[in-house]
């Protein structure tokens, strides 16, 4: 009996130190586990895709996308509770997750949970709104990046802005067609 212990505890230590892997090595694995259930997806083989999935949650339980992708294929194939449970992981994972919010209100309203689903769409909305205002201020942050910087010669006002007239402001001369444009150097004598 003591024997079989050692040998026991011999076989455990070796399985520990040799055959461990790293957290990166595990992750790794999901990431192919990941990859090959996309292709399997993509050819709408659901099943296969599901299984694949499974096993990257089993080596990294820690990314959105693989409990996302995993619910998608449950909604696929008409598992809606369980597509509920995998779409509501990945919104704890990343609450920032809009897609993911947006596939638990459908998959919410599948199930004849209605308060639940506008719930789940309101956040989704609120989401995209986030998204939206960091993409248009990024976008407004790039081009006045790429704007020349103005030069500006001593004593030289700074350049008026475009503004709408107001009220108490001069009327300007009306032109009309034919008519030279008045200017100061050009007035005409009687």
């Amino acid at each position: 009996m003591g024997t079989m212990k050692h040998i026991l505890l011999i076989l455990w230590v070796l399985l520990v130190l040799g055959g461990c892997s790293s957290q990166e090595e595990l992750k790794l694995g999901a990431l192919q586990h990941f990859n090959r259930g996309n292709e399997h997806f993509e050819r709408l083989d659901y099943k296969r895709a599901l299984e694949e999935y499974e096993q990257a949650i089993a080596l990294f339980d820690e990314q959105p996308s693989f409990h996302y992708n995993l619910g998608l294929c449950y909604y696929n194939l008409v598992l809606y509770e369980r597509a509920e449970f995998t779409f509501r992981r990945a919104t704890e994972l990343n609450p920032e997750f809009g897609e993911a919010w947006y596939n638990l209100a459908l998959t919410l309203d599948k199930l004849d949970k209605s308060d639940e689903a506008f719930s789940a769409f309101d956040r989704y909305q609120q989401v995209n709104r986030k998204k939206k205002q960091v993409a248009q201020d990024k976008i407004a942050k790039e081009e006045e990046q790429k704007l020349p910087p103005r030069a500006k010669l001593l004593g030289q006002e700074e350049p008026k802005k475009n503004k709408l007239p107001q009220k108490g402001d001069p009327i300007p001369p009306v032109q009309r067609l034919g008519e030279e444009k008045p200017s100061k150097t050009n007035s005409r004598q009687k």
